[in-house]
């Protein structure tokens, strides 16, 4: 399977014929253990114009899916947004609060809720959210960005909003997959709730055949993807696959000197780019 539009239109063809498409919102209204469905998931972290082809693309389809946004997009990009809001897309919050200040809550509280505002004053509700992985992140007192929503203050305080990694599996009635194309891959994320050292046990999809079968064998789906690492051209798809790779592996040999891993943490927010 490759990060190609056209991959996109083979997924989304298969999707609509086996399930029924809901943005991440619907879970709050439908939670019925018999319901099939699928939702189309999009963490937007850089170049929104990509986000929005796919939206383009899924609703060809009557597909309504969820782009989380970083915040530091919202400004510039509030336009482009709309747009794919106003195809019937869910438009919401991909949180970085505790990586950015260094998981003091206080800080993070208020840069959540400065964000929260700022995407509803534009008109994009923030009903779901989803939390941002930074691996190249050294912490010191809390595991990853998940935390935020794990902690009772914050979750008590922001009932109303649902966190779709560290929530959902609390709130749904069935069981459900998390596939997802973190790593360049597709696979089935065995414990996204709680992966925030390692994804052992991820189940890796390989081929259309397989993606149509789990979509068959699983009741509700959830379907991850980055819009920036998917392109026009296999050519485009597999260069930018094979950048990643290197950078990645680049930065795992580096890293193995604490000096280094400590430096590079300061400058985790790069990874979004690639």
């Amino acid at each position: 399977m490759q990060f190609t539009y056209k991959q996109l239109h083979k997924i989304c063809r298969a999707a609509v014929d086996i399930k029924k498409s809901i943005t991440a919102n619907q879970i709050l209204e439908n939670n019925e253990q018999d319901t099939d469905w699928i939702i189309f998931k999009h963490d937007v972290e850089t170049n929104v114009s990509r986000a929005l082809k796919m939206a383009k693309i899924e609703a060809q389809y009557g597909i309504k899916a969820t782009y989380y946004v970083q915040g530091y997009l919202l400004k510039d990009n509030v336009m482009l947004l709309k747009e794919i809001a106003n195809l019937g897309h869910e438009v919401t919050y991909h949180y970085d609060v505790l990586d950015a200040n260094n998981g003091n809550y206080k800080k993070a509280k208020k840069e959540f809720i400065d964000y929260v505002n700022a995407f509803e004053s534009y008109g994009f509700i923030v009903e779901t959210l989803c939390p941002h992985g930074n691996p190249l992140m050294i912490r010191d007192g809390w595991s990853s960005n998940k935390d935020f929503f794990r902690n009772t203050d914050i979750a008590s305080e922001f009932s109303h909003m649902l966190d779709i990694v560290v929530d959902l599996p609390k709130k749904l009635k069935s069981d459900y997959i998390y596939v997802s194309d973190a790593g360049f891959k597709f696979q089935i994320i065995s414990n996204v709730h709680s992966n925030d050292i390692n994804n052992s046990g991820d189940i890796q999809i390989k081929s259309m055949a397989d993606f149509i079968g789990l979509l068959k064998d699983n009741k509700k789906v959830i379907f991850s993807t980055h819009p920036h690492r998917w392109k026009k051209s296999k050519i485009s798809a597999a260069m930018n696959k094979i950048k990643f790779k290197l950078i990645r592996t680049l930065a795992l040999l580096v890293s193995r000197n604490d000096a280094v891993k400590k430096f590079l943490s300061r400058f985790y927010f790069l990874a979004k780019k690639i």
